[in-house]
């Protein structure tokens, strides 16, 4: 079990659930085999309407760093009740009456812990995490600013001797899309921390505020990481802190995933350098006609759905 250690920093650690519990207990496992022990972890089920928080309460009930936990769970609207967080034990489960989407189920958390004297570490679900990849995140996170943004250097679970991405990656402002920094030396270009494990101090989630939920998924923490460098806070990568990414078993990669990253990719680009709109749809149109040539029908439709949708709701001022 955890023991209180008021020497090192706490981390609190939030996963969101959306109908794949299985990766999220793989995820777990890995977390409780950190040499880092003193951490908190908040998993949320955006109502995934699968059973999958009994499932993991039952895994919890077994496992034994969480058999204490397995029944200690709130729902997203009696998070208020939570007065005193030392008290809670190390897993705790939140159900969500809703889904929210991936900004607006981390909030239900990040709104209580952001004012907190602690790190925050989000963190994928397929995620599977190398033992020493938390101690080292928060050994660099006392090295660097105070306000600095840090991400981990993301293997592919299938393939770990591969690179997924140097901690996020860059914004392209004209085609409103985002490319992966898949060479060291382009960390210096990063633009954003994927969300898949995304560490900072509590604080910048008050200072910054949370991360905005109009997106509902994809873009999201691109967006908070740009207003944060926008206010000078760095964004780095720890290239010690490992974690091991499966790709894509959140959502996948056909319609749902093309329609919100196209849809949230203008939305963003309205935001922050409208005037570039009419190019970056040029460039949708150009993806358009390339997905169609490779035989991507899904992923064509998606596309196409998303720049309509975003059509749509600017023309009614919904910006």
């Amino acid at each position: 079990m955890q023991k209180r250690n008021n020497s090192i920093p706490l981390v609190y650690i939030v996963i969101l659930n959306y109908k794949k519990w299985h990766d999220v207990v793989e995820c777990l496992d890995s977390v409780f085999r950190s040499k880092y022990q003193h951490y908190k972890v908040f998993v949320i089920d955006n109502d995934s309407q699968n059973d999958s928080l009994q499932n993991l309460m039952d895994w919890a009930a077994h496992f034994p760093v969480t058999s204490s936990s397995a029944k200690n769970y709130f729902l997203s609207r009696d998070l208020d009740k939570i007065t005193d967080l030392d008290s809670l034990p190390p897993l705790i489960f939140v159900q969500n009456d809703k889904n929210n989407g991936f900004a607006g189920g981390n909030n239900i958390i990040l709104r209580i812990i952001a004012g907190q004297d602690a790190f925050i570490w989000l963190l994928n679900p397929d995620m599977v995490i190398a033992d020493t990849a938390l101690s080292e995140l928060v050994q660099c996170a006392q090295a660097q600013p105070s306000g600095s943004i840090i991400g981990s250097v993301i293997r592919f679970q299938g393939r770990p001797e591969k690179i997924h991405m140097y901690g996020g990656g860059r914004i392209r402002f004209k085609s409103a899309t985002i490319s992966l920094v898949t060479k060291a030396e382009d960390i210096e270009k990063l633009d954003y921390i994927s969300g898949g494990s995304l560490f900072t101090h509590a604080h910048q989630f008050r200072d910054i505020g949370l991360l905005p939920e109009n997106y509902f998924l994809y873009w999201e923490e691109t967006d908070w990481c740009y207003r944060a460098r926008l206010r000078g806070n760095p964004i780095t990568v720890c290239m010690t802190s490992v974690c091991y990414d499966k790709v894509g078993s959140s959502i996948g990669r056909g319609f749902l995933a093309e329609y919100y990253y196209t849809r949230n990719g203008l939305l963003f680009l309205s935001k922050y350098r409208r005037e570039n709109i009419r190019l970056a749809l040029f460039f949708c149109f150009i993806r358009l006609i390339k997905k169609i040539v490779t035989g991507q029908w899904k992923r064509t439709k998606g596309l196409y759905r998303g720049a309509e949708s975003f059509m749509k709701m600017t023309s009614h001022g919904n910006k």
